[in-house]
């Protein structure tokens, strides 16, 4: 499978350019994110232990603790929802400029600078990560009557995580489509023509998560690499794919 094979090199080839203790300093701000999303969670740990003692209380007790366990349940599993799509909206300049970095690297190419061109960037970004969240809470309220209506619930946390996967992955090839200019919905076109390509970026970035302590800081920065990467190979096919045509 070509998209595997082209993850498999993306993902070898990030590693390299970590190892060489190039772009290392763009660890720091998923540092400081995941530090945030770790007290998040132990925060909500010490609120739902203490909140235990409402299930205690006669009569409605049995009640009430059934309903703050559903809520605490309901809001953990939202939680790793929660944390890729701060992660793309905090992070979003310092990946902005790690992806343009890694193109130079890769390339030789240099792109222009400046402030102006940085906060369109940013726009951009925070645009795509907002439609692509209303998208993705759309595509999954329409499988969950779906999957209600036939029974097939039972796939709907594979279903959400091929979903996220593909909505995370796309983010870190946005980076390198607005750098070429090409527009948000020619960007969203690029992303449903190699579905596979933004789905297992994705993957990358989930299975990330979760190992223990540094997956939440590796996450982010190897997400924009391997999508920056990836790009730069689809690009470099379709140039050959053209060139063949043509003689």
């Amino acid at each position: 499978m070509n998209a595997l094979k082209d993850h498999l090199f993306a993902l070898k080839r990030s590693l390299f350019l970590l190892r060489k203790r190039a772009f290392l300093i763009f660890f720091i701000p998923g540092l400081v994110v995941a530090s945030i999303f770790i007290l998040y969670v132990v925060g909500l740990s010490i609120l739902n232990d203490g909140l235990r003692f409402f299930a205690k209380l006669p009569w409605i007790g049995i009640y009430l603790g059934s309903t703050i366990n559903t809520v605490f349940n309901w809001i953990n599993s939202l939680s790793l929802f929660i944390y890729q799509f701060t992660i793309i909206t905090l992070l979003s300049p310092f990946n902005t400029l790690l992806s343009q970095r890694v193109e130079t690297t890769e390339t030789g190419r240099d792109f222009p600078d400046g402030w102006t061109k940085f906060f369109k960037d940013i726009l951009r970004t925070l645009g795509v990560i907002i439609f692509g969240g209303l998208l993705y809470f759309s595509c999954y309220l329409l499988w969950s009557i779906i999957a209600w209506l036939f029974g097939l619930t039972i796939l709907s946390p594979f279903v959400a995580l091929v979903l996220l996967s593909f909505f995370t992955g796309f983010n870190s090839y946005d980076y390198s489509l607005e750098r070429h200019n090409i527009s948000v919905i020619n960007s969203w076109k690029y992303a449903f023509q190699h579905p596979l390509q933004m789905i297992f970026t994705g993957l990358i970035f989930t299975i990330l998560l979760y190992i223990p302590f540094i997956g939440v800081v590796l996450a982010p920065v190897i997400l924009t690499m391997v999508g920056t990467i990836n790009f730069l190979e689809l690009q470099k096919k379709k140039v050959k794919k053209e060139k063949s045509i043509e003689s």
